[in-house]
């Protein structure tokens, strides 16, 4: 079978972070038909190994789930491949249907399919399988003539604040104001491209408006560029808006309001979302953070942030930074799902690769990606040393409704991954 016949038996089985088992039962199933001994740890990693490997394919098999996932319809364009209502799962999904193309093909081969990726690369950081092959071909990148030697360390950032409310006064009219259907994208590889956020959209629309906030809620995932937000508010004028890419309605809602709801609105106003440093050698943002996700669960309002950097100690100022802001509006906050970064490293496995690249390419390059990639993560949890490169087809607007891949890059990718693993 080809890479997008293996695709769209992936894109039909729900995959989504932490609901998994169905995709993880199929995966085993294919291997065990190919010939492959299969393991699986205690956090649904898989590890698939025939004959005596020389380098082990790696990709994840989880999926940002927006839209229709149970239904996913594909769309080829041409030579591109979208969906009609949903995220298209090409992240990680073609790397993986390279993956079972390769061991459908080869002999002397060790696959590594990881759990849990996108929702702060949990299966890579609970790793309990030893990897044979002492060299590692991810295939979670996103730009086919980029071969990628390092990537962003990742901290997530959660503040919560305990809410207290008070009544209204009955001469104010309630209303809802709504961000929807914003661009999104992913708070990597898309920090940097002006893409608006609907938490912040929402929050500078506020603070120009005399209200008073009973509900706030906005975003997706953490780690995605907001596409919605919504908040009632309390108002004695009638709320005319701003910005034309919002919408306002009267609603009936219960009468009370948030205390320190300004300070929310304010807080949410000055967040500096988005890029706070750059790197100049390998042309990427060295340093952001993107506020991803609001909630109000009972009397709390949750916070969630994702911050990225390059380097560990831009990492947890960073992180450290963004504790303080959020301190000062009353939340208490912790850090969790932190990686270091993978610090970029060009050994003879990435010339190796590199050469493959130029039969194809007369541009390859070698680069470094602000999104976080299981590459370090891996090589740290295994007991001798590893080399590690990643590479994929191109995928554009990944983690959102836009998201699409090239299918032209998808079988020179997938020829350069057979042409790597017959060299070695």
């Amino acid at each position: 079978m080809t890479v997008l016949d293996y695709f769209k038996i992936i894109t039909a089985i729900p995959r989504c972070s932490f609901k998994t088992q169905k995709m993880r039962d199929k995966i085993v199933d294919i291997a065990k038909s190919l010939g492959y001994k299969v393991q699986v740890d205690s956090s649904g990693n898989i590890l698939c190994k025939k004959g005596n490997p020389k380098v082990c394919l790696q990709a994840h098999y989880d999926m940002v789930c927006i839209g229709d996932v149970e239904n996913i319809e594909l769309i080829e364009e041409g030579r591109i491949l979208k969906t009609k209502n949903s995220t298209l799962g090409a992240d990680n999904g073609m790397g993986m249907a390279m993956m079972f193309s390769s061991m459908e093909k080869f002999d002397d081969l060790e696959c590594l399919f990881t759990n849990d990726e996108e929702v702060g690369l949990i299966g890579a950081s609970n790793l309990e399988l030893e990897i044979t092959a002492d060299k590692l071909l991810n295939l979670d990148g996103e730009e086919e003539k980029e071969i990628y030697v390092g990537c962003a360390g990742g901290i997530d950032v959660i503040s919560r604040l305990e809410l207290e409310y008070k009544a209204l006064d009955n001469s104010e009219k309630i209303y809802q104001i709504s961000a929807k259907n914003f661009v999104g994208g992913h708070s990597g590889v898309d920090i940097d491209k002006g893409i608006v956020s609907a938490i912040k959209a929402l929050s500078a629309e506020l603070v120009e408006h005399d209200v008073k906030l009973l509900h706030i809620e906005g975003g997706e995932f953490r780690n995605s560029i907001a596409k919605n937000a919504v908040a009632v508010v309390a108002s004695k004028k009638e709320i005319k808006l701003k910005n034309r890419a919002l919408h306002v309605e009267v609603v009936e809602y219960k009468k009370e309001y948030i205390k320190d709801g300004d300070k929310i609105i304010k807080a949410f106003h000055s967040f500096a979302q988005g890029v706070r440093g750059y790197d100049k050698k390998f042309d990427i943002p060295s340093t952001s953070i993107n506020l991803g996700v609001v909630r109000i669960d009972g009397d709390v309002l949750e916070i969630s942030c994702a911050a990225r950097a390059m380097k560990s100690e831009d990492l947890h100022n960073i992180s450290n930074e963004t504790e303080s802001f959020f301190q000062l509006i009353g939340c208490s906050t912790k850090q969790s799902d932190g990686h270091e970064p993978w610090v970029p490293d060009i050994g003879s496995f990435a010339m190796l690769i590199k050469g493959e690249f130029e039969k194809v390419y007369n541009d390859a390059s070698f680069r470094a990606i602000h999104a976080g990639l299981e590459c370090g993560i891996l090589i740290q949890s295994q007991s001798k040393k590893i080399e590690a490169v990643a590479i994929g087809p191109t995928i554009r607007f990944p983690h959102s409704l836009r998201e699409e891949c090239d299918l032209d890059s998808v079988e020179r990718i997938g020829k350069v991954v057979e042409n790597i693993i017959e060299g070695l």
